[in-house]
């Protein structure tokens, strides 16, 4: 295991990637209203509507990824290579998504567009269920005091598998596409299903 500075630098980067990936989600933003100075705010802000719901869209994503990771976060008091590996994998489709959101703001509902959106964030879901697993199975990972008992895996593993299924569905039927996001409603139910018939975490 690695040294309590290295756990804190790691977060403190990690933190800081999830800060910069947000903060870049509102650069196009800026360029649209620079490029449209000359027009009407109000024709500018209708004309750009998709591009502003793919900004919220976004905004709200990365934060519920990073608060979803955040709470592994609270559970660590140690490290190792396959930890950090993971966690820099998750880093990696903070930092896509913006890119992703660039792409859904320019091509909409193109079948490729949804494939890339949902497929970063699902991505980024299966990274944090991975991160779960890991500190659930390796002890020396967990902060003193917390039990295998409280590191839940089933709520992380549920949400990834419908974002599958949503990715899927999503990227198949073309009139459904990003309205496929509403499966993760079920994440509820299905969780209650999956702990029912006792499945870890």
């Amino acid at each position: 295991m690695r040294s309590e500075r290295g756990l804190d630098r790691l977060v403190t980067f990690l933190d800081a990637v999830v800060a910069i990936a947000i903060t870049l989600l509102v650069l196009p933003l800026i360029e649209v209203l620079a490029a449209g100075r000359d027009e009407d705010l109000g024709a500018v802000l209708a004309d750009e509507v998709g591009q502003f719901g793919a900004f919220a869209l976004s905004f709200v994503v990365i934060a519920r990824l990073w608060l979803a990771h955040h709470r592994i976060v609270e559970l660590v008091g140690a490290y190792d290579d396959a930890f950090l590996r993971v966690n820099l994998c998750w880093a990696f489709t903070i930092v896509l998504l913006p890119f992703a959101t660039e792409v859904i703001a320019e091509f909409g509902t193109d079948r490729l567009s949804v494939g890339l959106y949902i497929g970063t964030i699902l991505a980024s879901s299966a990274a944090t269920t991975v991160l779960v697993a890991l500190l659930r199975r390796r002890a020396p990972l967990r902060r003193h005091g917390v039990p295998a008992a409280d590191v839940h895996v089933a709520p992380s593993a549920v949400l990834t598998g419908l974002l599958g299924l949503a990715l899927v569905v999503g990227t198949v039927f073309r009139s459904v596409n990003f309205f496929a996001l509403f499966l993760l409603f079920l994440s509820g139910p299905a969780e209650r299903i999956v702990r029912r018939v006792r499945l870890p975490g």
